[in-house]
């Protein structure tokens, strides 16, 4: 039964697909993959490049207002 299946659709004509199929299914896997990355960045990766960027610009202010480094013998909160 399987072979009459396949002998039956490799007699059958398939019709071209459309002239702009390609540029349509382009343009919409674009958007989505846009549109899917764009949300990424800004739900994972903003808040972790925000989190470690103001930890740089806090020390940099923190060491240009008091002209010193951090106590290394005060606990760190994590």
């Amino acid at each position: 039964m399987a072979t009459d299946l396949f002998d039956h659709l490799a007699e059958d004509n398939i019709p071209e697909p459309p002239d702009g199929f390609d540029q349509e299914f382009h343009a919409r896997l674009n958007r989505t993959l846009l549109t899917i990355q764009t949300f990424e960045m800004c739900i994972r990766a903003l808040p972790w490049f925000l989190r470690h960027f103001s930890q740089a610009v806090v020390g940099a202010i923190r060491f240009t207002m008091t002209g010193q480094y951090e106590d290394p013998d005060k606990p760190e909160f994590k």
